[in-house]
This record gives structure tokens, sequence and C-alpha cells, in this order.
């Protein structure tokens, strides 16, 4: 994939927020990868092929909790893929849904969502409040510590976690921290701080930029680590779709409170 170049129009749009991104359009078939994020998936004209547990289903919605090995044959049918960073609302207000699963097909009428792919970013992230309202729930309110432990990460993007600075700001062992942040958020502190990493990589990617300096930018030690680190939650790397012109990018959302 690497090498591809664009002969035609994009076929999507990357949609970008700062803890929630989306692409429309058409995807590449990808091997098992893990993002940190929870999937809400949608096959635009019709249904599509996923892995998770180690099983292929054919499905035309589903959502898939965070940090789950996921492999994805979206077929002739357009996506609509929402990552839900794992201390969103959007995510926490959906996750009952899975009832301690690792993923669940979703049941819920997609013929109206075929509009999504003409839509801006204001109609894409109204779409996802409209999927909220019509099957999420009020969602628990994180415990305030670990919540003020997300900003600072997001805030900083420090090179390293660590976990006893960290926990002392907020009046917790190290290890309690660590296990109630676990338990929150469904992921672990290295595994989130590499997410916020990846997506500000994506939040900065433009044509032109070298994958090296936006790793460091971002705060990665180098640019293997970034490589590798895109690999396993994507199992690609953004140039790969973005700078190739596979997709436009939209930012607006990174700027508006959302």
């Amino acid at each position: 994939m690497t090498g591809l170049v664009m002969q035609q129009s994009p076929h999507g749009t990357l949609f970008l927020w700062p803890d929630h991104w989306h692409v429309v359009g058409r995807l590449m078939p990808n091997r098992p990868h893990r993002h940190i994020s929870a999937s809400w998936l949608v096959g635009l004209d019709g249904c599509f092929r996923i892995r998770v547990d180690g099983h292929w289903r054919m499905t035309r919605a589903a959502l898939v909790a965070p940090d789950v090995e996921q492999s994805l044959e979206p077929g002739d049918t357009r996506m609509w893929c929402a990552q839900l960073d794992p201390d969103s609302r959007y995510w926490r207000s959906l996750c009952h849904l899975l009832e301690e699963r690792s993923w669940v097909e979703v049941s819920h009428s997609v013929e109206e969502l075929d509009s999504i792919a003409d839509m801006g970013c204001a109609g894409v992230h109204e779409a996802l409040l409209n999927i909220l309202q019509a099957l999420g729930e009020r969602p628990e309110p994180l415990d305030d510590r670990v919540q003020q432990v997300c900003g600072l990460l997001r805030a900083e993007l420090p090179e390293r976690i660590q976990v006893a600075s960290l926990a002392a700001s907020v009046g917790l062992s190290p290890s309690r921290l660590s296990h109630l942040f676990r338990q929150q958020v469904g992921v672990p502190l290295r595994r989130f701080l590499l997410h916020l990493k990846v997506n500000q990589v994506l939040a900065h990617w433009e044509r032109g930029k070298t994958v090296s300096q936006l790793a460091l930018d971002a705060g990665f030690y180098d640019q293997p680590h970034f490589v590798r680190t895109a690999r396993d939650m994507f199992d690609a790397l953004p140039s790969e779709y973005v700078t190739t012109g596979w997709f436009n990018v939209c930012r607006c959302g990174l700027s508006s409170s959302s």
C-alpha cells in the first residue's frame, strides 16, 4: 500500500476532533490491529466483514471495544468508521451495548445514513449525536482523578509515562492509579498515551512533512517507534491514506468544542 498513487478523486474524508475521529468513504482491507479507541463501524451500501475474537462475521453495523484486535474487509461498500477515544463521552454513552463483550452487532436502521458520505463535519458529528440519542445512555462520569490524568496527558504528551509523578499529582499510589485508570478507561496508561500521540500525528499531517519530523513532534522516541505503533493500531501509516490523496482531511472539528 505504501506505493499507492492516486489516479482519481479521493475515496473519502477523514474528520478530526480532539477526542474522536471519523473516516467516511472507501477503506482498504486491513490485517489484525488494535485501536486504542472504540470502533463504530457502519456499511453505508451494504454489509461488510469484520474479524473479532478470531472469527469473521458479516454485518451492517458493529461496535468494537477499545484495544480489541480486529480486521476489516469492507468489500464494495463505503464505510462510516468512527473512532471514539476511550475516555470520551461518546464511547461511555455506548459501551453499555457490549455488556462486557468485546464487540456487538448493532441492530439499528442504517439506511438513512447513506447520505453521510456527502456531509461535512457538522453533518457527520450530528449523525454521531443521533446515534447516541437512539442507542446511548447517560454516561457515568469518570473518577475525577482519572479525568485529571487524562487531561494532563492530552495537554503535555510526555515522551514517557511517569506513573509515580502522575499518581502523586492526584493523591494516589502508582499501583492504585494504574489499576483505577485501566478499570475506568479500559486501556493501560501507556497505551492511552500512544493513542494520543498518534492522534497528534493525524492532526498535523500534511503533504510534504516527513514521517520522522511528525513522529518527533508528537513525542515518539524516533520514526521506527511511530511506525511500529501505527502498524499495531491501524495496520497502516497515515501516509498510505493521506499523502497519497486517498482521503481528504477535515480538521475543523479540532478548533471547535464538540
